[in-house]
């Protein structure tokens, strides 16, 4: 049964434009023939849950993702999470920011962000053909080649059911959507034996997983993949807030125990704007203080 995405991720890439030796700029033309995207995209996602009952709500719960059924931003800015990605230092596993200080990617921020299971299994997201083949018919029932992200989240939209279907479908949608999203139309068939496996989701580490992903995208100059949910909301978390203007907006994020239940799409525009620098960049806006207390109270959460 064809399934058309029997590869490695990496060849969900194209090759990024070329820089002018001597200027570091790309060449003329190559930002429009060769345009990355990134499909990550929690919109859908806010959406969805919308939508969701109290048992397809517990469905996720019992995975250990109801903090992300309490998403609050509905949105991304993109330029911020390109920012992120360029100023990354692999060695040190650190977004450096020049004259304001530096951010860890690890697994601690990225619960402190998102607050996803940190467990001890090894998310298992890797090529596995015979278990592919056992679950593909049971979610696509009547596809000969994986669907779209979109028409996967159409399908979630669809359901009145929260068993392991659903379970397995609300999974591969928020890996390919929010956790570890690529170039591709398509979620990845790397997704199948972690589904395979949908008893032990809440006891994997999906904190190590997001934050390997993103390091290892970084480190291979691939700025366009991984989990931009994460790299903005812990971004402007972490900023000293006391110039923001939030007016007209409710005021800033309120205190909180995990990021992504605090932040709307209003208040990191207006975190962002104050944050831009003349040239287009960020980084105005001094990194907090109290970044290290916060990450050492949410650790022991």
């Amino acid at each position: 049964m064809a399934r058309g995405d029997h590869q490695s991720d990496d060849d969900d890439f194209m090759d990024p434009p070329q820089r002018n030796q001597a200027t570091g700029r790309r060449k003329e033309g190559d930002e429009k023939k060769k345009r990355i995207r990134n499909r990550a995209s929690q919109e859908r996602l806010t959406v969805l849950i919308d939508k969701f009952t109290d048992d397809q709500k517990g469905a996720a719960t019992e995975m250990g993702m109801q903090v992300l059924m309490d998403v609050r931003c509905t949105n991304l800015v993109n330029p911020v999470c390109d920012w992120l990605g360029e100023i990354y230092d692999p060695a040190s596993g650190e977004f450096v920011i020049p004259g304001r200080g530096r951010l860890p990617l690890n697994e601690e921020s990225v619960f402190c962000t998102l607050g996803v299971p940190r467990g001890h299994i090894k998310v298992p997201y890797e090529i596995n053909n015979e278990i592919e083949e056992e679950l593909f018919a049971r979610l696509f029932p009547g596809l000969e080649a994986m669907p779209n992200t979109s028409v996967l989240a159409d399908s979630l939209q669809d359901m009145t059911t929260h068993g392991e279907v659903f379970k397995m479908k609300l999974l591969m949608y928020l890996i390919s959507a929010v956790f570890a999203p690529t170039t591709s139309l398509r979620p990845s068939n790397k997704c199948f034996p972690i589904l395979a496996n949908l008893k032990n989701v809440k006891s994997m580490n999906w904190c190590k997983f997001i934050a390997d992903f993103l390091h290892d995208a970084f480190k291979n100059k691939m700025y366009q993949k991984g989990c931009r949910l994460h790299l903005m909301l812990m971004y402007v978390d972490s900023l000293d807030l006391s110039i923001v203007d939030f007016t007209g907006i409710g005021g800033p994020p309120p205190t909180h125990k995990f990021v992504v239940s605090a932040w709307t799409i209003s208040a990191v525009k207006a975190v962002l704007a104050a944050d831009r620098a003349t040239d287009g960049t960020y980084g105005k806006l001094q990194v907090s203080f109290c970044l290290c207390l916060f990450h050492t109270a949410c650790l022991q959460i």
